[in-house]
């Protein structure tokens, strides 16, 4: 019997309980996660800024100095780095906010044909890898191999090109036309649950459209507006594909480009690159904390209640057609274009102008990339990272956001804040950090497909938190008070409650996962090794090797096929999803659902 106190306690036994509780699984769980997430995001940051404030000696860090500083800053370079990037930012940012705006009020605020049609197609764009799309554009637009500066001077009778690819337009627009999908699964949500009735009541009350458009429905999408233009800022900061194929030629440098030749030049400037690493992640943290922001009071722009809300379209009467096929066209013109110039060009070994046939069609260039041994393994290394990728990302995620929103919700915002950190650090200097970290580290990971594997979790963790959260969001916690209360442990809970209800948003987002993993360059580009090869740098290693156009098109296609046929099923996914759902899913998901002509009345309130 155990003894007690004149007051009747036990204090070994409490002692005890609380120690158990201190230790118990879900704390212990707490503990690993934030420490596995903070070793992926911190370590190679740590190691950046470690490198930035030492002396590169070329044998590795030296001794506390200010010298990369002053190499990176003191000269007029740096002020054209920051201009040409910002610029190039900005203006990704504007055109495809625009061109994106264009699309969602098109598919959720009228009555045009075919939006389930565009819906589809800006799912599928996430299928073509940048640096492809880069690739088609200079097919185009070139000065000296573009088929349509060809088709344009003598049409035209010019003795010139009348449109340079090579130029900081033809970067905005090679990656606008690219991102403009993004734009359109940004503010489409938003646009959905804006109610007409505040804009039909403002005019009933004697105001003209473009002063209602000003006053009402303006502010309202605000917060949409603000988070949609500063992702693409980011996003536009962080890119590599476009300046390194367009810029590099043209001599217009961004951060991403500089940092890159810092590390290959001869000896590896480590310093020099972690000091122009800091100011482009000091930008884009600055972007992404405005980002959060503007983001935070969402729901104070909230305009669906549970008094009937039913969205209205906006009649366009015989404009509806003429809307839907400008809509086409851009899609055509953008994604259709570049996709159908790098088709037409694998069939031809050299340089063929776009639906001219003075050569024979030949299947050449496929049985060359097909039997290429490089290729082969790049596409097996490529596969293998991605799946791994997605399956650590959505396991880790699902346990993280189990616990910040089931378990522990008071230190919730601390894996939250972690998960979400790699989305304010781009691809390059992710590479560029983990690059540097290792080989400080005692662990062998260089050279080896488990470095680009650390990559890929780090920057793809922010996207496995937001499919993991918003599944579990859907889930009322008495299901697994229900089953807790019938004796099932943890394991029983997740296995037989949690997985099957979340299997389909877990499938997606392992899938969307997949496709970033296999086609991504940036942080790929300083990782690989002799024996790491990746569909991205073999696809750019050809590319500037200068050797046949057609060989690189059928590589591109060979590519792009089977990812849209993935893409696909992420769109069957989310259909099924939408399906499923006895609950509005909420707008916030990373994939929208399907817009649709009519839909029941909604009885949760929904930010932008």
């Amino acid at each position: 019997m155990a003894v007690t106190n004149h007051l009747g306690r036990v204090p070994q036994a409490s002692a005890a309980e609380r120690l158990a509780a201190l230790v118990s699984p879900t704390r212990l769980l707490l503990v690993l996660c934030v420490v596995l997430a903070a070793w992926l995001v911190y370590v190679p940051l740590s190691a950046l800024f470690y490198n930035a404030f030492t002396e590169d000696t070329g044998f590795g860090p030296g001794g506390l100095s200010l010298n990369n500083f002053v190499e990176a800053y003191s000269s007029w370079h740096i002020l054209g780095l920051l201009r040409n990037s910002v610029v190039f930012a900005v203006g990704t940012a504007l055109t495809t906010f625009v061109m994106g705006a264009l699309v969602a009020w098109t598919v959720e605020r009228t009555d045009a044909p075919g939006a389930s049609l565009f819906h589809t197609l800006s799912i599928l764009s996430f299928a073509i890898p940048g640096l492809l799309i880069a690739m088609a554009w200079i097919f185009v637009f070139s000065p000296n191999i573009g088929w349509a500066n060809a088709v344009l001077k003598s049409l035209l009778r010019l003795d010139a090109a009348p449109v340079n690819i090579y130029s900081m337009a033809g970067m905005v627009w090679a990656l606008s036309s690219h991102y403009f999908p993004l734009a359109y699964l940004a503010l489409g949500p938003a646009l959905r649950v804006l109610d007409v009735r505040m804009e039909e009541a403002a005019v009933m009350a004697g105001g003209n459209y473009a002063h209602v458009f000003g006053k009402v429905t303006l502010p309202l999408l605000r917060p949409a507006i603000f988070s949609a233009l500063l992702l693409l800022f980011v996003m536009g900061m962080a890119s590599y594909e476009v300046p390194r194929l367009i810029g590099r030629p043209a001599l217009i440098d961004v951060f991403t480009t500089d940092i890159q030749g810092a590390i290959i030049s001869t000896p590896p400037a480590f310093g020099v690159a972690s000091a122009l690493s800091l100011t482009l992640l000091a930008i884009c943290v600055l972007a992404v904390y405005f980002y959060r922001r503007a983001t935070r009071n969402a729901e104070s722009f909230a305009t669906i209640t549970g008094k009937g809300y039913r969205p209205t379209r906006v009649k366009l009467g015989p404009w509806r057609w003429p809307l839907a096929l400008g809509i086409g066209a851009m899609f055509a013109i953008s994604l259709g274009l570049p996709l159908l110039t790098l088709i037409w060009q694998s069939f031809f070994r050299n340089l063929q102008p776009f639906l001219s046939f003075g050569a024979p069609a030949t299947l050449d260039n496929y049985d060359f990339i097909l039997s290429y041994p490089i290729f082969l393994a790049a596409v097996k290394t490529s596969v293998l990272l991605g799946a791994m990728a997605a399956t650590l990302v959505a396991g880790l995620t699902l346990v993280m956001a189990w616990i910040a929103q089931r378990a522990l919700p008071r230190y919730g915002f601390i894996l939250d804040a972690l998960a979400f950190a790699p989305i304010a650090i781009p691809g390059v200097i992710v590479g560029a950090g983990i690059l540097v970290a290792y080989l400080m580290l005692p662990i062998p990971l260089y050279n080896t497909i488990w470095i680009l594997l650390v990559a890929y979790v780090t920057l793809y963790l922010p996207y496995g938190m937001r499919f993991a959260s918003s599944g579990i969001t859907q889930i009322h916690r008495e299901l697994e008070e229900v089953a807790a209360v019938s004796g099932a442990g943890l394991g029983q809970i997740f296995s037989r409650i949690l997985l099957p209800l979340l299997a389909p948003m877990l499938l997606a987002g392992w899938i969307y996962v997949f496709v970033l993993a296999v086609r991504e360059l940036g942080a790929s580009i300083f990782l690989v090794g002799p024996g790491t090869h990746v569909l991205g740098t073999i696809s750019l290693t050809m590319w500037e090797e200068g050797g046949s156009y057609g060989a690189v098109a059928a590589l591109a296609v060979i590519q792009i096929i089977p990812l849209m046929g993935i893409v696909a099923g992420l769109r069957w996914i989310e259909l099924r999803i939408r399906r499923r759902a006895e609950a509005p899913v909420e707008t916030a998901a990373v994939i929208p659902a399907e817009p649709r002509q009519r839909r029941e009345p909604e009885s949760s309130s929904h930010g932008p």
